[in-house]
């Protein structure tokens, strides 16, 4: 749908923008209002904005998000129908690529490895939907945390349809460009436009794969657990697909920030690696507050 009349563009991008800020703030919206400075804009904020006005309109503008400043900037990015252009050396639409016969032997024997040099503790498994796709939220510890929490339950997924969520910077390295394809990264540019990566991972979420998500968005510096973010908790409500809180413990011990290799034993003893799952956290009349608050709690109580 192609909206004319400029006023009634004008009109539905504040009622759009009005609906997502809190509705004190909302009062005081104009086209000079900045999204992240005045209105507190986030990139939860962001990926809502964007569904909701390429929904509105019928339009493509993920790409042109990075440049958006102000509502006005919005307005005119609708009228000009600009899909914009990606910065991005990379199409985000490609992620996770598809996995060979090959990515899945390697990745088994990257799962075996890990049971083999560390000593797993795994617990809660009966929490896995063995019939319904998922979204695992774990803090975050170590590089290697994705590989662990999917070695704990390989049994129980099909390894060709599992994602996440995954800095671009890892595409800049063979050998983390590797461990990106067989663990079904989807790139997201961390500091600028995540938007696309966002996006794309609703669309696996809606293709049926599981996706797992660090909902503090960073490796922990000093090994506890920090403020989650509420993308996870938008995505299950846009998906309609539960939450599963994970909890991991020991990696940060294992492979630390300031090392570039993990250990492996310690006295001739292996480290462990503790991990949990919690029972399914439904979205369904949740708010992304409520989701959030109770994922983190229950993590945190694992």
């Amino acid at each position: 749908m192609r909206v004319d009349n400029i006023n009634d563009v004008e009109a539905i991008v504040l009622k759009i923008v009005s609906a997502l800020v809190h509705k004190d703030v909302a009062k005081s919206v104009t086209l000079e209002s900045r999204l992240k400075n005045d209105l507190g804009f986030d990139s939860l904020n962001m990926m809502e904005l964007c569904v909701n006005l390429e929904g509105a309109f019928d339009i493509t503008i993920d790409a042109a998000m990075v440049k958006i400043k102000t509502v006005q900037d919005l307005i005119d990015l609708v009228n000009s129908g600009d899909s914009g252009q990606s910065a991005m050396p990379y199409n985000v639409e490609d992620y996770p690529l598809p996995k060979t016969k090959r990515h899945i032997q390697k990745l088994k024997r990257y799962m075996r490895l890990s049971r083999i040099a560390w000593r797993f503790e795994v617990f809660g498994t009966e929490n896995v939907p063995p019939d319904k796709n998922f979204i695992l939220c774990p803090n975050h510890q170590s590089h290697f945390d994705g590989l662990w929490i999917w070695s704990a339950i390989r049994k129980q997924i099909d390894l060709s349809k599992i994602c996440c969520l995954a800095k671009q910077e890892h595409l800049q390295n063979k050998t983390s460009k590797n461990a990106l394809v067989i663990l079904g990264g989807i790139p997201v540019d961390r500091s600028g436009n995540t938007v696309p990566a966002m996006k794309r991972c609703l669309e696996c979420l809606q293709d049926d794969f599981n996706v797992l998500i660090h909902p503090e968005g960073t490796r922990t510096r000093d090994g506890k657990i920090h403020e989650f973010k509420g993308g996870a908790a938008k995505l299950a409500i846009d998906s309609g697909v539960a939450l599963i809180p994970v909890r991991i413990e020991g990696a940060w011990d294992i492979f630390p920030p300031h090392r570039k290799l993990p250990k492996i034993f310690r006295f001739g003893r292996r480290y462990p690696i503790k991990i949990s799952f919690g029972k399914p956290i439904l979205p369904e009349g949740r708010s992304v507050e409520e989701l959030t608050a109770q994922l983190q709690s229950e993590v945190e109580s694992l």
